[in-house]
């Protein structure tokens, strides 16, 4: 088991994450507050599937248990409730544990239509973890901490790119995330005589990008003043490669004196303010480091 009973976050995250990766056409949003119809209160929605089919839009909202027992009918009466209150179309409960033959009975016996349904993210695939990682390239070795709701994959290299590990949110395959998720991948640059500040390697790795991309920008950002990034040696940088791509491409580049850890976040167009956090925190807690114990892949 991975995600313990009771972290509800983690487990919204993750149905968040199955949802996206499983309705790739369709807006999903997480955590969304709608004013009901009847009670003019605002209501909480953990998820919410948005799926345009011609001049009318369906929604889906969904509501996530994380128990350590069955879910009860209190809590499909709960839900009824709020999807009469915000007129929403359909409604479906996501737990871990299952739910009770009152709670079955009472969602399959009412007009209004709810779906119970069992999301139990029990194992990761064999190349994804939670927790921490270290990744190696010959003689240098990152070491880094999952960010909250993401996992580490080390699928291994990209063709053309030597990518070392791939981080993306819970929920999703590698695959999903890369058909336009947030996704980051990190890659570890050995120094030589001819490229060894961060400034060169970072302009070299322009320059390769512009003959492939010509339209291509680039632009150095500073850190926020509160980042613990802003006291060391490192540089951030946003690019917008080409009008067709997924959305802007953040690069962190993390000084060593024999190479550069370089982490990327492939960001979704819009979310960014979402997203970029969460690369300046993962830049934040990793470590690069020499070591002659680890040997290269």
């Amino acid at each position: 088991m991975w995600i313990p009973a009771d972290d509800w976050d983690l487990y919204e995250r993750y149905v968040f994450g199955e949802l996206e990766r499983l309705c790739p056409d369709a807006q999903v949003e997480r955590n969304v507050y709608l004013t009901g119809i009847r009670s003019g209160v605002r209501r909480q929605i953990d998820a919410m599937v948005t799926i345009n089919a011609g001049p009318f839009k369906l929604r889906v909202a969904f509501d996530c248990k994380c128990y350590k027992r069955k879910v009860n009918v209190t809590a499909v009466e709960r839900m009824l409730s709020t999807l009469d209150d915000i007129r929403v179309n359909k409604g479906v409960l996501v737990t871990t544990r299952g739910y009770s033959k009152a709670a079955l009975a009472r969602a399959q016996n009412d007009s209004r239509d709810i779906e119970l349904r069992i999301v139990s993210p029990d194992r990761l695939s064999v190349s994804q973890w939670i927790g921490g990682m270290v990744a190696h390239y010959g003689s240098l070795a990152a070491l880094l901490k999952t960010p909250r709701g993401w996992v580490f994959d080390d699928t291994g290299y990209d063709e053309g790119m030597e990518v070392l590990f791939w981080i993306y949110p819970v929920g999703h395959t590698l695959e999903s995330a890369l058909a336009g998720a947030a996704i980051m991948y990190g890659i570890i640059i050995p120094k030589d005589p001819t490229c060894s500040r961060i400034e060169e390697i970072a302009g070299r790795d322009e320059q390769a990008a512009k003959q492939k991309f010509p339209t291509a920008r680039f632009d150095r950002l500073p850190f926020p003043s509160k980042s613990h990034l802003s006291g060391r040696s490192a540089l951030l940088r946003k690019g917008l490669v080409h009008a067709g791509y997924r959305g802007p491409e953040y690069s962190l580049y993390l000084d060593h004196p024999e190479g550069v850890l370089l982490l990327v976040l492939l960001c979704p167009d819009g979310r960014d303010e979402e997203f970029l956090p969460v690369l300046l925190d993962l830049g934040s807690g990793a470590i690069l480091l020499k070591t002659t114990t680890i040997e290269s892949k």
